[in-house]
């Protein structure tokens, strides 16, 4: 079993600003306008530094001497067109989620995906419960794929990677006369060394054979992806590791047992490698410009002939570990988490692994688990593509009646709250404006009231999601403030206006100004008593 997603979006929305870089003060002299982006992550527009500046420039970056003024304004220049396509925002995210669940034997898995506020979604995925029918058919991959400046490499790796990597195993498997005889194939079977050059080679040849097909095909993309895939068969785990997606190995107990490094152009091994293929690293960005040190594609890197597919400013080269599946390790073997940096940008990986734990214990819904982390994810500030995947092995934790009733009594608490602080806040505003209904409620005041009120009882507190926090349980307060608002914009005369919410409604009553005082009474308002007993069952 297979799948690969990814989508494209006609839907976009930018937004400009006169800003300037936040280095423009360094320069006297500009010229030369192009468009980059601010710190404020929005498209702006500003020039580039000319003559003397360029010295001044390399002085104050630390820059080597050959990094000459001509290379650094070429990577200011080919920063172009990824900050157009990297650096812009829907109004509204866009929180649809597309999930996919499988099992096997061994493991069962439940992956979610969702485009939040980026105008276009680059994310794909893949899930193999079986490489082949034959040798591998006991292996298993999944892998996550981020993309960068377009969706096309991300969605290519997500269909064809695993497949080089099954002909480069095969490969071995000729090279080795003891394997040929072999039915099904297992990890004690194979010398390590000889397996890494294998699924090294599978990653540049397959990196190279979309170079040639988007040559011929597409030859003004640009795009490329990172890539966190893992091989597990019922001996060893493999972690594939390119760029700075991340996967981590969770114990029982919420231990992290192995998490793979991301690959940034800061780090020093990185940066090594780029200064030394002529590039530079220049806010924290190959050449001013890729955020991570290594990807698939991104083929704008990797032009110097001279040197391997490794040696490149941005190389397609995976970083590979394992972790052996003992008898006594195995039995502490939890789950494993493939995620995109809009997951780990905003939670640490002990954080998503105790929310995790605690969620098991509460449901069996791998793909619940999952959407519940895209939305605490975006309530946390996410602003990216968000895919993970969790891959659940049979030691996992169990829903309890104890912990499901615990959870049950904590969503009551938080909508029985949410109502009760609609309904005052709403009377409020209705002695203060004598108009409620033309009158804006913001969903995010009265959440903030919400968690004041609840984070007094200490058997709230208590209750919270461990690595979520109160923000976990933001949309069982979304669900029970949209429902009040409908609720209450149904009740009331037709006449006098919408009560509308600033988080979710964009449209703007044009005739505020002119709005006469409403002579609506607290009996067009639906009882509270009624509504809570409606939204508590």
């Amino acid at each position: 079993m297979s799948e690969s997603s990814s989508s494209e979006n006609n839907e976009a929305s930018s937004s400009s600003s006169s800003s300037s870089l936040w280095f423009e003060s360094l320069f006297r002299k500009t010229d030369t306008p192009i468009v980059t982006r601010s710190r404020s992550n929005c498209i702006s527009n500003t020039t580039l530094p000319t003559g003397d500046n360029w010295s001044r420039f390399r002085q104050i970056f630390h820059l080597p001497a050959f990094i000459s003024s001509a290379i650094m304004r070429d990577s200011f220049q080919s920063s172009l067109s990824n900050f157009r396509s990297m650096g812009q925002f829907l109004e509204k995210p866009k929180t649809e989620k597309h999930n996919v669940i499988g099992k096997n034997d061994d493991l069962r898995y439940g992956l979610g995906s969702m485009q939040g506020w980026r105008v276009d979604m680059e994310d794909a995925h893949a899930a193999v419960l079986k490489l082949d029918d034959n040798r591998w058919s006991h292996w298993s991959y999944f892998g996550i794929f981020d993309g960068h400046a377009g969706f096309r490499t991300a969605v290519k790796a997500a269909e064809k990677l695993h497949s080089r990597i099954i002909s480069c195993l095969n490969g071995l498997v000729q090279e080795n006369g003891n394997l040929k005889s072999s039915q099904y194939i297992t990890s004690s079977q194979l010398d390590f060394n000889k397996f890494e050059m294998a699924i090294k080679d599978a990653y540049f040849k397959f990196d190279n054979e979309w170079r040639e097909e988007n040559r011929s095909n597409n030859p003004d993309d640009k795009s490329g992806s990172t890539a966190i895939s893992c091989l597990i068969d019922l001996e060893r785990i493999y972690f594939l590791n390119v760029g700075d997606s991340r996967a981590i190995l969770v114990a029982t107990d919420g231990r992290i047992l192995l998490a793979t490094k991301d690959h940034k152009p800061s780090d020093q091994i990185e940066r090594q490698r780029i200064q030394e293929a002529g590039g530079t690293v220049l806010i924290q960005r190959v050449n001013g410009s890729l955020a991570v040190s290594r990807a698939l594609g991104d083929f704008e890197y990797k032009n110097n002939p001279n040197r391997r597919p490794d040696q490149q400013l941005v190389s397609p080269e995976p970083e590979i570990t394992y972790y052996t599946r003992q008898t006594k390790q195995d039995e502490q073997i939890a789950f494993i988490v493939l995620a995109c940096d809009g997951i780990w940008d905003v939670i640490t990986n002990e954080e998503l692994a105790a929310y995790i734990i605690g969620r098991m214990r509460v449901t069996d819904d791998l793909c619940e688990i999952t959407n519940s982390i895209l939305d605490m994810c975006l309530y946390k500030g996410s602003k990216d593509n968000m895919s993970l995947v969790i891959i659940a092995f049979k030691n996992a934790p169990t829903p309890t009646p104890e912990y499901k009733a615990k959870d049950e009594a904590l969503d009551n608490e938080i909508r029985k709250k949410t109502i009760v602080t609609f309904f005052v806040v709403f009377h409020l505003l209705e002695i203060y404006n004598r108009n409620p209904n033309k009158t804006s409620l913001d969903a995010s005041t009265v959440w903030q009231q919400v968690m004041t009120s609840l984070n007094e009882q200490s058997s709230i507190r208590d209750a919270l999601p461990v690595g979520g926090g109160f923000i976990a349980k933001r949309s069982v307060f979304e669900t029970t403030f949209d429902s009040m608002t409908k609720g209450t914009n149904n009740t009331t005369n037709s006449n006098s206006g919408a009560l509308t919410n600033n988080d979710h409604d964009d449209e703007e009553d044009e005739n505020d100004d002119e709005s006469t005082p409403s002579n609506s009474s607290s009996g067009d308002i639906p009882s509270a008593n009624s509504t809570i007993t409606a939204l508590t069952q």
